[in-house]
């Protein structure tokens, strides 16, 4: 009886000892910390450290000025809506306006940073999430002012086609420029 007593006694002090190990263990379910960041391609853009990039889905080009433009695809095992807050938050601390957004389980923001654009996508799929990053370059709006002008030079070039298989004015492929209808072509 003594015997027993003294296995038992030492069973429990061992299978207390064992429990003490057990939280060395990781939760599988547990979700990893989003709010480490790293900067990957896009030096303003920063990543949650649990996303990894996916270099056979990125393609970055660096401009003139040494700036990189372009996509780069990234996969991690985070809660979607968590990321797009984190992303939200890290953005605005780099200085990115956000413009729109639409959340859902495809979800988009849309950020300015004068003169780049940034679009992020996020796909939650059921084991890992997916986000694209587009990084492009602003329009410059100096240039959108001269669409009228070519747009002009355009048309007068096309009124000295001869041959026109177009029905209506015969000096110009298109009726009323000002009014904005054109003239369907024949058959």
């Amino acid at each position: 009886m003594k015997a027993r007593m003294m296995i038992a006694g030492l069973a429990a002090a061992l299978m207390l000892a064992g429990c003490s190990n057990m939280s060395s263990f990781s939760n599988p379910f547990e979700q990893p910390s989003i709010t480490e960041t790293y900067i990957s391609q896009f030096r303003d853009v920063p990543i949650p450290a649990p996303m990894s990039t996916i270099p056979s889905e990125t393609l970055v080009t660096v401009g003139p000025d040494g700036s990189k433009f372009g996509l780069e695809s990234f996969s991690g095992r985070v809660d979607g809506t968590s990321l797009a807050n984190v992303m939200m938050q890290n953005m605005a601390r780099q200085g990115w306006q956000l413009r729109g957004s639409s959340v859902g389980v495809r979800s988009v923001q849309l950020y300015e940073k004068s003169p780049h654009y940034a679009a992020i996508f996020y796909r939650e799929g059921v084991v890992n999430t997916s986000m694209d990053v587009w990084v492009v370059n602003g329009v410059n709006v100096d240039i959108l002012s001269l669409v009228p002008e070519v747009h002009n030079s355009v048309n007068s070039g096309m009124s000295s086609y001869s041959g026109s298989s177009y029905s209506g004015s015969s000096t110009s492929p298109y009726s009323d420029m000002s009014s904005g209808q054109v003239t369907k072509l024949s058959q």
